[in-house]
């Protein structure tokens, strides 16, 4: 999320509109040109006027017309969109330039207002996240789940800010999966005031490059440094992100202060960390090591997708003994109009593909699943389909390519990125218009992260999943056996580790345990001459796999750019391992294999089955409850269930949240006593005099704000001007609404109308007697009556306190602070 003050929905379809104009002046060939008057088309509701946009007809894109669904109508200088009739799974598509997000936006907090232009939250619950964040006690953990393109980044962007406001030289780490990812939010951050010096720290930057980085890094120049999980432990890394969390760094001449371990796309830890990249089953040893130093280390966890196992794994790497919170939105997300079709075989996959192609709004993404099927992708659609602003990325892309890409892509230069999952994950650009899948994903976590690439921006967007099921060597095969990923058979995995063993050199006893470096292109029996990237992923499966039973311990992982190479060093934990096939530490690697495996095919059969039959259920609300057991899902709207029964789309879905706080208070240092205070207002009415209350009220320390609906803007405005507290900001309506209370020093303005005040004035006051390490203010006349009695014969055991005398106990002690 940018710190900007972004229109989030409003002006989606003139923004398209003008991005897609722009894209036509730049535009060369008949295929781009003709998909983007398309474009444009559709989003000015079936028909273009050509004046608008200055474009003629070269006689070839006259005859290529047909091909786009287009027709040449009026005097000629228009285009119109002809209906769709070849494919029946494909929609009648009309522009719906209305919000499509389903869920409000949020008034800001005073935070929220200081340091960034944002005016409001995107949802309730990114304002839960960020008053979960500024309230975070020391030592804690806190897990994010909230819909892509709902603002996750603003967390680590707000945390590195509110931190440097308050201590010179404060920092932030933030793992990401990706380099594309890394690269993005470098680019995002680069922007932004106060977090210009944000950097990215990947595997494809040269020595020198990234020693000025860790120099700058330990400067304290550095707000928010990007890391990948393999060079956030490597061994260099890892000194330098120790120094950073010391209290006593400063007497050595280090200026960075790191407050915080981010983990951005968190959800993949458990799939990316089983399969292929062992590094993110070690990151909680980071965090063991840093609060070995500094105990005071927080923990923050993001994702857009976390499925019930997915939660459980990352509880159980990463819960410590501090505080653990965890916030879900519980929201589906519903602008995309949804179309799912298989085929019976690949030629007529080929042809729907090319035909969904033509008539996707730009800008689009294809996914794939293999490398290599994104590559023929990408080539068909440059040199047999007419294509020239679209791009490739996959994990085989070289570090410079990705960088290339992902620039292109921000600036609007590409129409189309042919991918897998290496691209995308998080990128933060708003305005994609469509995502197609050329594959059938291999569980619902992944359809529904993928699909959430687009209308980041809260406008329509267009999702297709085009898949083969032919019975046998097709994408619901490949699907299959990528859910199932990780588990051999026990005489297969046996073969492949004597293989590995064999292979070993630079055997050694150290003082944890007997190491040795392992060739991943080990050949078991009955497999040769060559070894590929299929036998090196089945090994590093194994090693994975062993690694989660406690087998072994994955030392260290050699990479170019994101992705694992050559030899991996290993330690053996067990070792019986060491006797190779022999071995009798078997039994618990394989009970292992055999409880995941079960479960990674719950989840993608009911996957499959939704696939294979949209028409017979809600897609969307049956992908999202798959993710988000526990939460309820409306009928979409925009499925092919929904539209052959004329569903019409929901509105006004609550996102969740708010009723989530920390246990521990967060810590006073200032002049009042522990207790319950009743202030009188100079101003009764609260207009007037407002400003000058919230002053005296932050100026005794306090942090939490609970108002009138009607002035919670207002009040989250002025908070933003006094002090580098957190100001946070909770109306009448959200508090008897079931929102709940930071365990903070807070302060409650009386409501006018009476029948609220009598309702808001008793729950306030029962949460208050709760307060046991803070004092807490209720803001009111003393004599006015509450349920037929004074205020002030119930609202407080101590005298009431007039406003202006706020002012001697603010001047009698300084430096007020939130621990």
């Amino acid at each position: 999320m940018s710190l900007r003050n972004e229109s989030l929905v409003t002006g989606w379809r003139e923004a398209a509109t003008d991005r897609t104009i722009a894209a036509l002046g730049s535009a060369r060939t008949v295929g781009d040109r003709l998909a983007l008057i398309r474009s444009l088309a559709w989003l000015e509701g079936g028909r273009v006027d050509l004046g608008r946009t200055g474009t003629t007809f070269e006689t070839a894109e006259t005859g290529a017309l047909l091909r786009f669904g287009l027709q040449i109508t009026g005097d000629g200088n228009a285009v119109r969109l002809l209906p769709d009739e070849r494919f029946p799974w494909w929609p009648d598509l009309h522009v719906q330039a209305a919000d499509r997000r389903g869920w409000a936006d949020a008034d800001a907090d005073g935070v929220l207002r200081r340091l960034t232009s944002n005016v409001r939250y995107r949802s309730a619950t990114q304002k839960a996240a960020v008053r979960g964040l500024v309230t975070q006690p020391a030592g804690s953990g806190l897990m994010v789940s909230m819909p892509t393109g709902a603002g996750k980044s603003l967390l680590f962007q707000i945390a590195a800010l509110f931190g440097r406001s308050r201590a010179p030289g404060s920092c932030v780490i933030v793992i990401t999966p990706t380099i594309a990812l890394a690269l993005d939010h470098e680019r995002t951050l680069a922007s932004m005031e106060g977090l210009e010096g944000s950097r990215a720290l990947t595997g494809d930057l040269p020595p020198g490059a990234s020693g000025e980085v860790v120099a700058a890094f330990r400067r304290g120049e550095v707000p928010i440094l990007l890391l990948s999980p393999e060079k956030a432990l490597q061994d260099a890394i890892v000194a330098t992100l120790l120094e950073a969390v010391g209290k006593g760094s400063s007497f050595f001449g280090l200026d960075a202060r790191l407050t915080h371990l981010f983990v951005d796309e968190a959800h993949i830890v458990e799939s990316w960390g089983r399969s292929f990249r062992p590094d993110f089953q070690r990151l909680p040893s980071l965090l063991a090591r840093m609060r070995s130093v500094n105990p005071e280390v927080r923990l923050v966890l993001l994702s857009a997708t976390l499925t019930p196992a997915a939660k459980q794994v990352l509880r159980s790497g990463w819960q410590f003994d501090g505080d653990w919170l965890e916030i879900d939105a519980r929201v589906p997300r519903l602008e995309h109009d949804v179309v799912v079709s298989s085929f019976s075989s690949r030629l007529a996959r080929q042809e729907a593909l090319d035909w969904a192609v033509d008539r996707a709004p730009r800008p689009l993404i294809i996914y794939t699943t293999e490398v290599v099927e994104a590559e023929l992708v990408h080539d068909r659609m440059s040199m047999e389909r007419g294509y020239e602003r679209v791009a490739l990325f996959t994990g085989a892309t070289g570090s410079a390519a990705r960088r290339d890409v992902v620039d292109r892509w921000a600036r609007d230069e590409l129409d189309i990125v042919v991918a897998t999952s290496a691209f995308g994950m998080g990128v933060d650009k708003s305005n994609v218009r469509s995502v197609i899948h050329a594959c059938l994903p291999e569980g619902p976590a992944r359809w529904y992260q993928e699909i959430g690439r687009a209308a980041r921006d809260g406008g329509q967007a267009l999702s297709v999943t085009l898949f083969t099921d032919m019975g046998e060597r097709d994408d619901v095969d490949r699907a299959s056996d990528i859910a199932t990923s990780g588990w051999l058979s026990v005489d297969l995995a046996k073969s492949r580790w004597e293989a590995m063993l064999a292979s070993a050199v630079d055997k050694r006893w150290e003082a944890s345990g007997f190491r040795m470096s392992l060739d991943l292109d080990a050949l078991r029996d009955g497999l040769g001459p060559m070894s590929s990237d299929y036998n090196r992923g089945w090994n590093m499966a194994l090693l994975t796999l062993m690694q989660r039973a406690g087998s072994i311990r994955i030392v260290s992982v050699p990479t170019e750019g994101d992705q694992p190479t050559g030899r991996w060093e290993l330690e053996i934990v067990d070792a019986a391992m060491l006797e190779g096939a022999a071995g009798d530490a078997w039994t618990d690697v394989f009970a292992l294999r055999e409880r995941e495996r079960r479960a990674a095919l719950s989840e993608f059969s009911p996957f499959l089955q939704v696939m294979r039959k949209p028409g017979l259920n809600c897609v969307t609300r049956t992908v999202f409850e798959m993710i988000e057991p526990a939460s309820y899902a409306p009928l979409c709207g925009r499925c092919p269930f929904c539209r052959s029964r004329g569903v019409v789309a929901p509105r006004g879905l609550r996102s969740e949240g708010m009723e989530k706080v920390w246990a521990t208070p967060t810590g006073y240092v200032g002049p009042m006593p522990i207790g319950t205070f009743l202030v009188e207002p100079m101003d009764p009415s609260l207009t007037e005099g407002l400003s000058e209350l919230l002053r005296r009220l932050v100026g005794v320390g306090m942090q939490q704000f609970v108002v009138a609906a009607d002035q919670s803007r207002e009040t989250a405005s002025l908070l933003s001007g006094f002090g580098s507290g957190p100001g946070l900001v909770l109306s009448h309506e959200d508090w008897l609404g079931g929102a709940g209370l930071a365990a903070a020093p807070s302060a409650m303005l009386l409501p006018i109308s009476d029948r609220m005040a009598e309702s808001v004035a008793r729950r306030f006051l029962s949460w208050a007697a709760s307060q046991t390490a803070a004092p807490v203010i209720v803001v009111g006349r003393r004599d006015r009556l509450i349920g037929g009695r004074r205020l002030d014969q119930f609202a407080s055991p101590h005298a009431p306190v007039s406003e202006t005398a706020l002012d001697a106990w603010t001047n009698d002690h300084s430096g007020l602070e939130m621990r």
